[in-house]
């Protein structure tokens, strides 16, 4: 290190994932909701009234969802960091079909295939799949 003193950092970010320090692994996903609701936005405000709702589901499984779960097929998703992914989607769900009712939106969302452990899961299995031939 030519005689240089190593800073002590709170977060860094490697490949697109925050880690944070603490005693165990922890990955931050704020900047992961930040760019996820950027690109839903921007989605949702020039597909409304001109789309169905379900161009718009498809768009957020193409554009939005990949930003949400980048990392997270290599790293273990934490309950806390689940939780708030799970939010991001039913805010989604919520504001292109215009329900507020829990059940309602988690209806819709099992219709639609937006679980986020299932779409882990497809993600690994796919990569797993390509990787072994």
């Amino acid at each position: 290190m030519a005689g240089e003193k190593l800073k002590f950092i709170v977060s860094l970010k490697y490949l697109g994932v925050c880690i944070r320090t603490f005693t165990h692994f922890k990955c931050l996903i704020e900047h992961l909701k930040l760019k996820f609701y950027r690109v839903f936005n921007c989605i949702f405000s020039r597909s409304k009234g001109v789309n169905s709702e379900l161009t718009t589901v498809y768009l957020l499984k193409s554009y939005c969802l990949p930003f949400l779960l980048y990392g997270f097929d290599a790293v273990t998703l934490s309950d806390a960091n689940a939780r708030v992914l799970y939010r991001c989607l039913d805010r989604a769900v919520y504001r292109m079909f215009g329900v507020c009712d829990k059940d309602n939106v988690f209806c819709l969302r099992t219709l639609l295939g937006l679980h986020i452990a299932s779409l882990i899961l497809l993600r690994t299995d796919v990569v797993n799949f390509w990787t072994a031939y």
